[in-house]
């Protein structure tokens, strides 16, 4: 049951794109009409799973026991570029496109690291953020399409306060004011 709050509770109420931040980009500048291909999505999910399981036992074997935590960062970036570098070569040479994708990735593995208390956690932790990514794609579709001018200024605006909409009513639910015990 803790395995399921947790993958709610980073689907929902700590989504990466929403709260975090992370990803809201890619998201706004995605072109629906043009979906990369399936072994695009496929390294991305795959190098993030394996990625966060080495680092994980990196940091929980090496680096906590010598007492050097601060560095699972640059680890953690080492071993995702080790591990991105071979997928990526792997699919340059079977298919002859290019699936590169970095920053969305390295943070949700550094989010994974940080923020879980085990290994299965952090695998958990970084299929929901993955899952949240693919969660918001609707919604910005919608304003997409509900908003035709793209290119402006004020497009941005109204993207962000939808955005934040977005933030409240995820977080709404959150609020000890909607709770009736706490007005008696």
């Amino acid at each position: 049951m803790n395995l399921l709050n947790t993958f709610y509770y980073y689907i929902c109420f700590a989504s990466v794109v929403i709260i975090y931040g992370i990803g809201t980009n890619k998201v706004i500048d995605l072109n629906f009409s043009k979906i990369k291909n399936i072994t695009y999505c496929l390294k991305i999910v795959v190098s993030i799973i394996l990625s966060v399981i080495v680092s994980w036992l990196v940091t929980k074997g090496i680096l906590v026991p010598i007492k050097l935590v601060e560095l699972y960062p640059l680890l953690s970036f080492l071993i995702y570029i080790c591990i991105n570098s071979f997928l990526e070569a792997l699919i340059r040479l079977t298919t002859g496109k290019s699936a590169t994708e970095f920053v969305f990735s390295y943070l949700v593995i550094i989010i994974s690291i940080a923020e879980s208390t085990s290994m299965i956690n952090s695998v958990v932790i970084s299929a929901s953020c993955l899952l949240s990514f693919l969660l918001i794609i609707p919604f910005i579709v919608a304003f997409k399409q509900w908003n035709n001018d793209n290119n402006s200024e004020k497009y941005y605006c109204r993207l962000f306060i939808f955005i934040a909409i977005l933030i409240l009513i995820i977080s709404v639910c959150d609020e000890t004011w909607l709770n009736p015990e706490v007005i008696r």
